[in-house]
Formats: C-alpha cells, sequence, structure tokens
C-alpha cells in the first residue's frame, strides 16, 4: 500500500512540474550567444547555407587570413545576419 501511495505520489510530482516548467526558458539560453540568422529560416538550414559557403570558399583555395571575410560576405550575401535576437520569435509563438 505505502509502495502505491509512494508511486502516485512521484508520477503526480513529475507531471506537476513537467506542467510548470517555462518554455521560453530554453528559447532564451539557446539565443544567448550570436548565431547566423534569417527570419522564417530553421537553424538547420542555416547551418546548410554556412556550409556551402565554407565549401565554395574552400574550393577556391584563398588564404586562412582571408576566410572569415569571404565566409562573412557570402553569408550575409544569402541574407543572414549575425545577432543574438530571436529573428524568429513568431514561428515560437504559433
Amino acid at each position: 500500500m505505502k509502495r502505491s501511495m509512494f508511486k502516485i505520489l512521484a508520477i503526480s510530482v513529475v507531471a506537476i512540474t513537467g506542467c510548470t516548467t517555462d518554455p521560453t526558458m530554453y528559447r532564451s539560453t539557446q539565443m544567448a550567444q550570436p548565431t547566423w540568422q534569417k527570419a522564417g529560416v530553421a537553424q538547420h538550414d542555416v547551418n546548410s547555407a554556412l556550409q556551402k559557403c565554407r565549401y565554395d570558399i574552400g574550393m577556391a583555395n584563398v588564404s586562412p587570413e582571408k576566410e572569415n571575410t569571404l565566409l562573412k560576405a557570402c553569408i550575409e550575401s544569402k541574407g543572414y545576419r549575425y545577432t543574438n535576437k530571436n529573428l524568429n520569435e513568431n514561428t515560437y509563438l504559433q
């Protein structure tokens, strides 16, 4: 009897705790560091665009000093911005 009461109590505490956590807490820690972003574009697609730019720069065989400048120019030419603001805020609220 005591074990079943303990199990019910444990399950209730877990269920209540899961319902009361703030979903924006994860979002705020996720966006704490600046990243490349574009409104309406998922992070997976951002990473793909970055890898494409890195590949193109690698194929051009440029000096390491110019790689960062070219990477920034490449990704900005595709409409991405380097920011810590959440440009996709509306997608989380829907």
